[in-house]
This record gives C-alpha cells, structure tokens and sequence, in this order.
C-alpha cells in the first residue's frame, strides 16, 4: 500500500512538473514574441503554429489601433495581402480535381475572341504560367508600374471601371517585359487576374461566390477585402506616409480602407484574386493544416497529387507559393502585404509543422519584425510529441 501511495505521490509529482515546464514554456514564447513587436513598433499581431492534427500554439498581442488600449485577440481578422495567391491556387486545385479545368489549360482555349486583339508573345499563356509567374505580363505590384497600368486602362475604358475582363485584354495589348539575364519567372499579380477569369469560366461562378462555396467546404471564413468591412471593431492598418509616397510624416499612421482612394482603389479590386483577403489566424491556420497533410501525402479536400504540384509544381516560386530546401528541409513559403496590413506563412514538410503571422502594419520595419517573429516560432516551438497536443489552444 505505501509504494502505492509512494509511486501515486511521484506520479503526480511528475504531471504537476510537466505542466509547469508546458506552461513555463508557454509564457516565454509569448513574453520573448511580445518583446519582439515592441522592439519593432508593431502595433498588434496574431500567430499560431500547427502540426498535422493539432493547433501547438495560438496567441495575440499588442493592439487593434495605435493609442488605444482595444487589445487584439486569437479572433480578430487581418489582412494577409499576397498570400492570397496559394488560397486562390487551393480553390483551383479543386476544380482541377473536379475535372473542371487543367494546369495546362491556355488561357485563349477559354478566352479565343481575345486573340486578335493580343500580342502574339502572350498567345501561349497557361494556368500554370499565370500562377507560377512565369510571363511577361506587366506589373501589378510595384508603383508607379501598377498606377501607369491602372490609369492607362482607365482612359481607354473610361465607362468600364472595375472591369476584370476589359482590364484583361487591355494588359494583354501591351508590350511585355524583358527578363534580366538567368531571370526565368516574373513575380506580378497580374497573372491573377487572368486566372481569375479562368477560374470563373470553369467554375460558373464568382469569385466572391466559389470563396464562399469554398469556406463552407472546409470550416473557414476567408474574406474579400479589409477586416474592418467585418465590422468596426476589427483591426486598423498602419503604415508609415513617408514610405508610401502619402506625405512626410514619418510616423506610424492608422490608414483603411475607405481611405485608399482613386487609381489605389481599382488597384486593390484587381488585386483580390492574388491578396486582398482577410481571416482569423485560426481559420488559417486549420487551412494551412489540410495544406501541410496534403503535402506529405494525405488526400483530403484536394487530392495529395493536387497539393503537390501547388507547392512543387514549378522551381522556386509555384502556385501561388515560394519553395526551397534548406539544410534537407523542404521549406514552403509566402509573404504578403497591402501596406497598412502584413502576414507570414510557412510550411516546413520534414518537420511537419506550418506557420501563420498577421501583423496590422505593413512598414520596412515591421517588415523585419514579422521576419524575426517567424524565425522564432520556427526555432522555439516544442518539436516533442508530449508537447504538442493541444497544451497551448
């Protein structure tokens, strides 16, 4: 009966210290990440790391806008800017599997009455091509290549504002960019656009309406546009005027939607297929989690083969996401931001883990925070079984 009671005391002993180790843990990583959007002047975040089964970590910190106290929580949407690209790839993915459409298929096979009317460099343009980057197609990232795009648009089609079709064959008159020597992808959203019309045609559907379908499908709720069209109490976005060209102010300053007006506002209409979405770290994390099961051979709402050409489909840059191997790791990646907005993703196969960081300011130096907290994440999360079950949800 004593040793009973004996291995009862030391039994116990050992959960009471395992969980203070977890908790113990638990409190550094989220007092060293604090410490770090401090250093850095991001105003709040969100992030998260999961494995294949399970949320390991969850946490927010800081705030909704500078100069309140209205804290962030787990719940709260933020923008996630290009990383819309892989998400628009995953709903394409599903038609592929469908049978609706191939990554093969060229876009004139959907679109021949454009045809006369284009260059002959852009006649060959695939899904694939457009997903992976791989055209010549002008830029619709960088100023002032997007706003000269925008307004040369806007002039020809003065009563079709808005237009992703007409916006389509206009950019496809253009004269295509030149690659610099060993150049073999041009990174432009513009590609985008265009297989947003693809995906339209194939689906029958909307864009707005196949996200809809597509959150419905697997428990999620990604939306088109900024978090603050959820409702007013949702994160602020934050940029620096100075760095934008919005002025001399050197500050942090809070700037939404409703205050990014003319060619910025047909600018990030175009931009919705390939980032202009907001989402709780939650729900991106659960859809980085079918990603990260998908890649390491496991069918679930895509086929496995589906997610494997998504991510490895193209050298460096795939559909919609970043790939490399570093130290035998495969490493898959993206970084997105609508300047008043930023997040990271990443999905490291070998480890089995993917993670997710949504800031709510889109300056050069929170540029350098985000990098540094997903660095930290990588390096400090628990890799141990006994550590990853749920402890941090």
């Amino acid at each position: 009966m004593k040793k009973a009671v004996l291995f009862l005391i030391s039994f116990t002993g050992i959960l009471i210290n395992c969980n203070s180790q977890i908790i113990n843990k638990k409190q550094q990583i989220i007092h060293d990440i604090d410490s770090i959007r401090t250093t850095y002047h991001i105003p709040g975040l969100t992030f998260g790391v999961a494995n294949c089964d399970s949320t390991i970590i969850l946490g927010g910190l800081g705030v909704r806008e500078i100069n309140t106290t209205d804290s962030v929580t787990i719940s709260d949407y933020f923008n996630f800017g290009s990383l819309g690209k892989g998400f628009t790839s995953f709903m394409i993915g599903k038609l592929v599997d469908e049978g609706k459409i191939s990554w093969n298929t060229q876009f004139f096979e959907m679109f021949p009455e454009l045809k006369q009317s284009s260059r002959k460099e852009y006649l060959n343009l695939s899904l694939k091509d457009l997903l992976s980057m791989r055209t010549t197609l002008k830029s619709l990232n960088k100023f002032p290549d997007s706003k000269t795009l925008i307004d040369g648009y806007n002039e020809q089609y003065v009563k079709n504002r808005f237009s992703n079709y007409l916006f389509a064959k206009y950019t496809l008159t253009l004269e295509p960019v030149k690659y610099d020597s060993g150049q073999f992808y041009h990174y432009t959203s513009m590609g985008y656009v265009l297989a947003n019309l693809m995906l339209e045609k194939a689906s029958g559907l909307s864009y707005a309406k196949l996200l809809e379908k597509t959150n419905k499908d697997i428990g999620v709720n990604f939306l088109i546009g900024w978090p603050q069209q959820l409702n007013k109490k949702q994160p602020s976005g934050h940029f620096i005027p100075s760095e934008m060209g919005f002025g001399d102010y050197n500050g942090l300053s809070v700037v939404n939607g409703d205050k990014y007006t003319g060619w910025v506002e047909d600018w990030f209409y175009y931009l919705i297929p390939s980032g202009h979405h907001s989402v709780s770290v939650i729900d991106y994390l659960k859809y980085l989690q079918l990603n990260l099961n998908g890649i390491i051979g496991t069918n679930n709402y895509l086929k496995a083969s589906t997610y494997d050409f998504i991510f490895n489909g193209a050298t460096e840059y795939s559909m919609g996401w970043g790939n490399e191997i570093v130290n035998g790791n495969h490493y898959y990646s993206h970084t997105g931001s609508t300047g008043n907005f930023m997040a990271r993703a990443i999905i490291i196969k070998e480890q089995k883990i993917a993670i997710a960081v949504l800031i709510n300011a889109g300056n050069n130096e929170s540029s350098e925070g985000i990098r540094q907290i997903t660095q930290y994440l990588e390096k400090n999360t628990p890799h141990n079984n006994d550590l990853r079950k749920n402890i941090y949800e």
